[in-house]
């Protein structure tokens, strides 16, 4: 290529790279960029494809001049990363367009320079990977955690059966009910209305936490109440507010659970007595909490060799990776309305997300630098292994699974590496050492299952 580059890195993985045209080198390329654009060119007074260089200049001016400019930055940028004496460490990432610095001019005259800035992959610094030491709370399951499982078991397998009209509201009922906030002259405030929202009486699964007013209703009850919360309620909005509010019950019905055995028979047939099914929740719990604390382990381990060496990272891997998680949250279809637009645009700017997926983003860095590092490899019984796994838990036969992998090369390669974060995790919990932390409840890791 006639021209020369010169490369300098720059902060947070980011590249400058700047081309030099000597002025013949220059007026060749643009000659040549012309004459092809002329080929299917009709001047009057010249056949097809033959007017002079300089009648198109006049003709076309600085239009023609500005493509030329386009062009001779678009190729000579391309020719340049896909050269083999190209640096590997200065290719720009896929997801970072090489942007043109300033506004370059095209000056036959004399010598063009021109410069492109883009991200490049993060140069990553491992530091001391083995024997560090950190520490991670503790839980573990007890009887009540066991108990409040067996709750949501009876719940999703009760009946449920309309109370007579003249019945009222009881703990444990499921209520549907009808509710707004009103206003100060006792006006339903639109915004605020809600219809058919169905709740377990007692259960506090409801906004405004309205279970005691309800009590002792009787369906198409409508009753006005004032609600004031403490300053510390654990709901921003409401904390220290005072609410009046309109609900209508709008219908009660109550919940029949079947005998323990019998409820332990429905959840699955290896269960026959509701102590196996205490003992099966128990073991899955268990195992929720294992896989929980190992997970949280290896993150503190990581953690721990971000402090050590923090890997630049380019803005450009910041906003993908927030874009990507906002097309998982919004959907695809969805990112082109105005409303997620804007709030795409928010999200970008927002601090707390960006240092958030900046951590993120440098412990996977890590991550697939210690696997290079330490050169882990994924046999064909691992493998194997895997497909069975997934063959197990899909319902699907193993030659099935094999024949879907092999089919393609990308879930392939997702497999793989998924085997090589395993044996990364068991590597770096078997040489670095985990402190007990402070002691928590099941409930407080698991919130959901409170």
């Amino acid at each position: 290529m006639a021209v020369t580059w010169e490369i300098t890195h720059l902060e947070n993985s980011a590249v400058r790279l700047t081309f030099t045209y000597n002025n013949a080198d220059l007026r060749a390329r643009y000659n040549k960029i012309v004459s092809d654009f002329s080929k299917d060119l009709h001047v009057k007074g010249f056949r097809k494809g033959k007017a002079p260089i300089s009648v198109l200049e006049r003709k076309l001016g600085k239009a023609l001049q500005e493509d030329a400019l386009n062009s001779i930055i678009a190729d000579t940028v391309n020719e340049a990363i896909k050269g083999d004496d190209f640096p590997k460490d200065a290719v720009p990432l896929q997801y970072s367009e090489p942007q043109v610095e300033g506004e370059p001019k095209l000056d036959l005259s004399g010598d063009f320079v021109f410069s492109v800035k883009y991200d490049v992959m993060p140069n990553v610094k491992l530091g001391q990977w083995e024997g560090l030491e950190v520490e991670v709370e503790t839980a573990e399951i007890t009887d009540a955690d066991i108990e409040r499982e067996l709750d949501t078991i009876r719940e999703r397998n009760a009946i449920v059966m309309d109370k007579d009209d003249n019945a009222t509201a009881e703990t444990g009922d499921v209520v549907t009910v009808n509710y707004s906030e009103l206003s100060e002259s006792s006006e339903e405030i639109p915004a605020s209305k809600r219809e058919n929202f169905s709740f377990i009486l007692g259960s506090g699964r409801n906004p405004f936490k309205f279970d005691d007013e309800i009590t002792g209703m009787k369906k198409g009850d409508t009753r006005d109440i004032q609600k004031t919360y403490p300053e510390d309620f654990n709901d921003a909005d409401l904390a220290g507010k005072t609410k009046h509010i309109r609900i209508t019950l709008a219908s009660v019905k109550r919940q029949e659970f079947p005998d323990d055995d019998e409820l332990a028979q429905d959840v699955d047939e290896k269960f026959e007595t509701i102590a196996d099914l205490k003992n099966g929740i128990r073991e899955s719990l268990e195992l929720m909490l294992q896989n929980y604390l190992k997970k949280v382990k290896v993150n503190r381990i990581i953690e721990k060799m971000v402090e050590q060496n923090p890997p630049p990272v380019p803005e450009s891997m910041i906003s993908t990776e927030i874009l990507a998680s906002l097309r998982q949250t919004i959907g695809e279809d969805k990112m082109q309305h105005a409303d997620t637009v804007r709030f795409t645009q928010e999200a970008m700017k927002n601090e707390v997300l960006r240092r958030e997926t900046t951590k993120d983003i440098q412990a996977a860095l890590i991550r697939q630098k210690l696997i290079e590092h330490l050169d882990i490899k994924v046999s064909d019984e691992e493998m194997e292994k895997s497909y069975e796994g997934i063959a197990e838990t899909s319902g699907k036969t193993l030659d099935e699974v094999k024949e879907s992998y092999g089919t393609s090369e990308e879930a392939k390669a997702y497999l793989a590496q998924d085997i090589k974060q395993l044996t990364l995790t068991e590597l770096l919990l078997e040489k670095n050492t985990v402190k007990a932390g402070k002691k928590v409840n099941f409930v407080d890791i698991f919130p959901r299952n409170s």
